[in-house]
């Protein structure tokens, strides 16, 4: 058995197609000592090296399906990176629809104690290693071909959704990916000459024929966007056993302790756990944002975002993957050596980690 740089673990069959298509490697199907089945390529990286990956997917989303699927592959393959790409809820306050969150801290946020009190949280929480989260904090995605700079046309039907979503869009965290400066008087005045909008007390509200407008673009859009001027953000993701649709999960959030959550789901904190247990040299959990959790949840960002976050995956391993040499079988016998509080390096049990991340 040769042993793999990264190996993905994708929680939807959708995730799963979103990153055997980013790869852009051909794909090999195995199926490990227990059964799992999964594939295996290369992803040539922008330098001309090249990491070997192997990708899976459970049968059901959720930290119980993914845990014991990634702790499987994980003992059998050693990867020198375990990641996963996907779809998550984003806090509104941090990000848009179509933002790709990097996890700088998983935790589950319903662990603790419930009492007739309330809810007291017990968080363990998992860190990203410092340089892979200044990586992501400092990553453009403009040049993935999911990225695309927002149209005029764009900005007006993104400033019109926002004005029916009750939200405001001149305090919203993408105003200045559709407008940029000095666009905001000028578009802003062209719509309400054209009656799309029109000035209600303190602020622009939509006209009915702005309504009308809008109701119809979102009625047309069955496939979803196929760019957007997304950005890439770092921060916490809370993981837990629900998929949440109240609207005030991100208020609880805050007050049990983690400020500044930006994302949502259901198996970032598990990739973590199980690659800290498993002695894993690094994680990387990536997420599209499809929903905010709210009673506004649909699917129209669901493809987007899976494929977004697939790129900005493979994108981050290509900066942060150093390649030695490639892995190896196993041996069949000998000596069994430890080198000690050497960075991704341990020689024995059939372990012979070749590539360090860094």
């Amino acid at each position: 058995m040769a042993y793999v740089d990264v190996l993905i673990i994708a929680a939807l069959r959708e995730e799963f197609e979103a990153a055997r298509a980013a790869a852009g490697s051909a794909w090999t199907p195995h199926e490990a000592d227990g059964g799992d089945p999964y594939i295996r390529g290369d992803h040539r990286c922008a330098d001309g090296r090249v990491l070997s990956v192997a990708l899976a997917r459970p049968v059901r989303m959720g930290g119980r399906s993914a845990g014991p699927l990634a702790t499987s592959l994980t003992r059998e393959l050693r990867p020198g990176c375990l990641a996963m790409p996907g779809v998550c809820a984003g806090n509104p306050s941090v990000v848009a629809l179509g933002d790709v969150v990097v996890a700088e801290v998983a935790y589950e946020h319903d662990e603790g104690k419930q009492t007739p009190a309330g809810f007291t949280p017990d968080h363990r929480q998992y860190r990203l290693d410092a340089d892979w989260f200044r990586a992501a904090q400092e990553f453009d995605p403009a040049g993935l071909p999911s990225h695309g700079v927002a149209t005029e046309q764009e900005s007006r039907l993104w400033f019109l959704e926002r004005l029916m979503a009750g939200q405001n869009p001149r305090e919203h965290p993408a105003r200045g990916r559709y407008f940029p400066p000095g666009a905001w008087p000028a578009r802003l005045s062209a719509m309400e000459s054209e009656g799309l909008v029109g000035w209600a007390q303190d602020s622009l509200a939509l006209t009915e024929q702005g309504r009308s407008v809008i109701t119809r673009a979102l009625y047309d859009d069955v496939d979803g966007p196929g760019t957007l001027p997304y950005a890439v953000v770092a921060g916490p993701v809370a993981s837990g056993s629900a998929v949440i649709g109240d609207g005030a999960t991100w208020s609880r959030l805050k007050a049990s302790g983690v400020r500044t959550v930006a994302g949502l789901d259901m198996e970032a904190a598990t990739i973590a756990t199980v690659a800290e247990a498993q002695k894993v040299p690094q994680w990387l959990v990536v997420k599209g944002v499809v929903d905010h959790a709210d009673a506004d949840k649909d699917d129209r960002y669901r493809r987007f975002a899976a494929r977004a976050s697939a790129e900005v995956l493979f994108a981050l391993l290509d900066r942060l993957a150093a390649r030695a040499e490639p892995r190896h079988a196993p041996p069949a016998g000998g000596h069994v050596v430890h080198a000690r509080d050497v960075r991704g390096l341990m020689i024995g049990d059939g372990n012979v980690q070749h590539n360090t991340f860094t």
